[in-house]
């Protein structure tokens, strides 16, 4: 029954451990999650860690029975959990002016937060690192039945540490949330402190029988357990400090590789917060494992600085392993994508086993340097509890320091490659002072060898190990979008982008990367911006909002205060400016971001440079909880919701916090990914913003994007007939929309992805995600595995044939005729079908009756033409354009109007003349893109079009704008598509002349 012990302090690290990931994620709440707030949480935890097991091993010689003290600590700490949330609900009052008066002065608000956040936790966690020391103490009392058993203690509470963290992860917030999961532990600690105080009289009676029963087996056990299990010989006075100076400066480079090792891994299997547990379980998994060992032969151990001294530098030389592994993990990730995927359970299993290929054997020996190090110190056993404390203090003050200096100095510093190889020779370091010790007090030349040997093998390792891939390890293969549509086997090997930058960041890595002619920047192996692609979603999301204001009559343009979250590039700052507003700021969490958007000088503006721009380094959500400022217009432009922490700026307590620093008529706009995002994340994300705004629609920064822009305000928004015309007589916003080929204002109307009724309809039932229960954090990393549900759903929506993104109900007198003229509506009309919508086109017309009214405005007749010109058959005007000629291109053409022969008809063209790659030129190009057509290669087709445009002979052909309508709108080039039918307009179609001459001549027939 004794071994009862061993089960309760397994489950006093597993709830401890939750208990930390609980708090922490409720004290960011309050204190953002910037680098420094989350330093400061995790310092003061580890802080009262240190202080109670100080305190407890003080305390362990001075109470009469330390396990009845255990079971009350225990007890106590379920009680205070309990009063943390009401702790925390009354922290922001207290914050809000620390906030405002000392957020300019950065050291003095550090502080006065660890200040905050140390009186919340100082209680529980002092508690917490007390049983340590209380429990080792009893068992040492006890040793004649506990051999070796302060290691097992120690694995056995790493290991409750380590199902805690998994269960938390992956279990309990995703499925109860904060302040149910903190309950349910509340009641274990509470049941966990009740059982050891009602069974520990139980247990020293067992204890005393198996010691007698000992007794009687076997008398000469007394003499066996001098021998085996008394402690090590006593260190000198300055031998014990340099050992606990030592273990701590163990716990500092720990610390580091676990901070350096997230990094790496979070990068290469992304920034969820699946990546974070996955890390932390394969290193405690592995510690526990190492103690529990270590355990074993521990009673065995007489020298054990020696072994201290190997196990650092068996530490050092299995930490090389990264500089293998790390760059190798993106191809494995690769690999693994392309194959069959069942559940997310098993690609999670797979990354945590590529985690443990890096971490799992110097944790291992890491975890057991805590037994070995107690054997080391533990000269009576009287003393343990004191012993144990000093220890584990030393080593939990390493841990902070280590938390801190990787983080905010060495990372940042020396990168992440460099402060890795940095540890490693203080793993080295370590190493020869230990043995430099050891060899001090005794002369030994087998250990020495073995020592100069491990070392030689850590050295060796290190000198020739080859340096990380940048660019492979940022691929961002855990994206299985991209290794099952963007990359083949061969493109992904033979891919090998330009770094132009790349820093280790506070918070993130950030590079940028140049591929052919285009730049992309990344953050931790996430494309957050391009000059290229994302140029339409950066532009609109940083002008949308200030120009659906401008659509309120009783505003004033021009003094407008904006707020932004996320600086990214700085193009959507950029487009911001080119309004007339005051001021803008914009809060960026991460200052390499910053540093990087220089590379995007060419297309951002230099928001940095403009005097209106003010760039605040904090959380964004932090700083709108907390600032005393209001604003007009709101900007918030994070990345993708899967990704830990950034899921905060989806949430239902953000989104009224944002409204209410709005001013009243103020508009919010929210940049919202629809690309890997389950339908069900998408209605989650919808229902939330509704809950907060009570005026919403829903606009695609492009014609069929998944990336969208969410507008709210506390006022309906205003969509008149001229457009928004006080916005397009700026020339500076002007300018900037046709940067994206907005031609006319009344375009962004088509450019509506849901209306607020269908954004109802469509999130009716969802449910609302919440900084409690997370929804959106928990469920949205799945959907980078299962990507392609998603994409059928929208697809399906964007390409059913059915009427979405419907504005009619929302314009402001539709469809009054005294406000909406022909040419309005024509205008209307146009904006839908170059957003790609032709069916809402259509409708348009018909409610206005305007389907055949030609000859009323010149807007109108091309809409009508560009409508009839898009029914026109390709076939039969390639036809007609190659009917004359008798040469070999004519012959080829009239091949590839039968669609079985056009591949035949490329495979000749080719035969004579390798195609260039932006294709031929003049009538062998009209082939070539014909060709293409007709055999599926619409990329192709394009592209060679695309050479042909300023080819007048060429597109002055009735086959030509034909060809080109099809083939751009295919490929959603809407805009491309309507001007090429608009010219084919302007030409009579043979077809239907030819039909007209026949039903005139043969009346009452139909013409066949």
């Amino acid at each position: 029954m004794h071994r009862l012990v061993f089960i309760f302090f397994l489950f006093s690290g597993f709830s401890s451990l939750v208990f930390e990931v609980i708090w922490a994620r409720m004290l960011q709440q309050v204190f953002g999650t910037t680098s420094f707030a989350i330093s400061t949480l995790l310092t003061a935890f580890m802080a009262g860690l240190a202080l109670g097991s100080v305190l407890g091993g003080r305390l362990a010689r001075r109470v009469g029975n330390q396990l009845k003290l255990y079971g009350v600590l225990e007890g106590s700490i379920g009680l205070y959990a309990l009063l943390v949330p009401l702790l925390l609900g009354v922290l922001p009052s207290l914050y809000a002016p620390l906030f405002e008066r000392f957020m300019s002065d950065f050291y003095l608000f550090s502080l006065l937060r660890f200040v905050a956040v140390f009186a919340v936790l100082v209680i529980p966690t002092t508690l917490m690192g007390a049983t340590l020391p209380l429990v080792s103490q009893w068992l040492a009392d006890r040793r004649r039945i506990f051999h070796g058993s302060i290691g097992l203690l120690y694995g056995a509470n790493t290991l409750g540490a380590c199902l805690g963290c998994f269960l938390a992860g992956f279990v309990l917030l995703p499925n109860f949330g904060l302040q149910a999961t903190n309950l349910i532990f509340v009641a274990v600690n509470l049941a966990l402190g009740a059982t050891v105080l009602a069974s520990f009289k139980m247990i020293e009676q067992s204890v005393s029988a198996d010691a007698l029963l000992e007794d009687d087996a076997a008398p000469e056990a007394d003499a066996a357990l001098t021998d085996t299990d008394a402690p090590a010989a006593a260190l000198p006075a300055w031998a014990l400090r340099l050992t606990l100076i030592l273990f701590g400066l163990s716990g500092v480079v720990a610390m580091s590789y676990q901070v350096l090792w997230t990094r790496a891994y979070v990068i290469t299997l992304g920034s969820s917060t699946y990546s974070f547990t996955l890390v932390l379980t394969a290193i405690l998994i592995a510690i526990a494992l190492g103690s529990v060992l270590i355990a074993r032969v521990i009673d065995r151990v007489r020298r054990p600085i020696f072994v201290f001294a190997m196990l650092q530098a068996l530490v050092a030389s299995s930490a090389t392993v990264g500089f293998y592994v790390l760059d190798r993990i993106p191809g494995f990730l690769y690999e693994r994508a392309r194959e069959t995927i069942t559940s997310v359970g098993e690609i999670y299993a797979y990354q945590l086993g590529l985690v443990a290929l890096v971490v799992f054997l110097p944790s291992l020996f890491q975890g057991m340097s805590f037994p070995v190090v107690v054997r080391a110190v533990n000269a009576r056993v009287e003393q343990t509890g004191e012993e144990v404390g000093t220890a584990y203090a030393f080593n939990t003050a390493g841990s902070i320091l280590g938390s801190f200096a990787a983080g905010f100095i060495i990372m940042p510093w020396l990168g992440m490659q460099k402060a890795i190889a940095a540890m490693i020779l203080i793993n080295l370091g370590a190493a020869v002072v230990l043995a430099a010790m050891e060899l001090h007090q005794h002369r030994h030349g087998p250990r020495a060898l073995a020592m100069a040997m491990a070392l030689g093998v850590g050295l060796t390792l290190f000198f020739v190990a080859p340096p990380i891939d940048r660019a492979r390890l940022s691929a961002g293969m855990f994206r299985v979008h991209l290794a099952r549509e963007v990359y083949s086997p061969k493109s992904f090997e033979t891919s090998t982008p330009e770094i132009l930058y790349y820093e280790d960041g506070l918070t993130a890595t950030t590079s940028v990367e140049r591929r052919g002619g285009g730049v992309a920047l990344k953050a931790n192996g996430k494309p957050e911006a391009s000059d290229g692609a994302d140029m339409d979603t950066q532009i609109l999301v940083g002008l949308l909002p200030f120009v659906a204001r401008s659509a309120f009559e009783d505003v004033t343009i021009g003094q407008e205060e904006a707020a932004m979250v996320g600086f990214g590039s700085g193009v959507t700052a950029g487009a911001s400016l080119q309004w007339p507003l005051k001021r803008l700021e914009v809060v960026e969490i991460e200052a390499t971001m910053v540093e990087a958007s220089r590379f995007f000088d060419h297309v951002n503006h230099r928001p940095l440079e403009d005097p209106r721009h003010v760039l605040i380094e904090s959380d964004g959500r932090n700083y709108l909880e907390y600032t005393p400022r209001t604003y007009d217009v709101i900007v918030s432009e994070p990345s993708n919701p899967w990704i830990a922490g950034v899921s905060a700026l989806f949430t239902v307590e953000y989104f009224e916090r944002v409204r209410q620093k709005l001013n009243p008529g103020g508009v919010y706009g929210q940049w919202v990914q629809l690309y890997e995002l389950h339908p069900d994340n998408v209605r989650r994300v919808f229902a939330t913003f509704l809950a907060a705004f009570p005026h919403v629609h829903a606009f695609s920064s492009k014609a069929k994007s998944t990336d969208l822009i969410l507008i709210g305000s506390d006022r309906p928004l205003v969509f008149p007939p001229e457009g928004f015309e006080r916005a397009w007589a700026i020339e500076s916003v002007r300018d900037e929309l046709e940067r994206v080929g907005i031609e006319d204002i009344t375009e962004l109307y088509g450019l509506m992805f849901m209306n607020q009724a269908e954004m109802e309809a469509f999130a009716a039932g969802a449910e609302l995600n919440t900084d409690d229960n997370g929804l959106l954090e928990f469920n949205a990393p799945h959907d980078l595995i299962f990507y392609s549900i998603g994409e059928l759903f929208f697809s399906t929506h964007y390409f059913s044939g059915e009427i979405y993104g419907d504005i009619r109900p929302y314009l402001e007198g539709w469809p009054d005729e005294g406000r909406w003229t022909a040419r309005q509506v024509a205008r209307l009309g146009r904006a839908a079908w170059v957003a790609g919508k032709p069916e809402l086109t259509e409708a348009i017309l018909a409610e206005k009756n305007l389907r055949q009214a030609r000859g009323l405005d010149a807007e109108l007749d091309e809409l009508l033409e560009v409508l009839e010109a898009d029914t026109r058959a390709i076939v039969p005007a390639a036809r007609r354009t190659f009917a004359a000629p008798a040469d070999s291109l004519a012959r080829l053409a009239r091949r590839a109007s039968d669609e079985e022969s056009a591949d035949a008809v490329l495979e000749a063209l080719y035969a004579e003349e390798k195609a260039p790659r932006q294709g031929y030129s003049g009538r062998r190009g009209l082939v070539h893109a014909l060709a293409l057509m007709l055999s599926g290669d619409l990329k192709g087709a394009s592209r060679q079009l695309d050479h042909l445009r300023d080819d007048t002979r060429i597109t002055s052909t009735e086959l030509y704008p034909l060809l080109a309508g099809q083939v751009y709108k295919t490929r959603r080039r809407y805009r491309d598509a309507y001007q090429a039918l608009a010219r084919a307009a302007g030409q009579p179609d043979p077809e239907a002349s030819e039909s007209d001459s026949r039903a005139a001549s043969t009346p009452g027939e139909s013409t066949p």
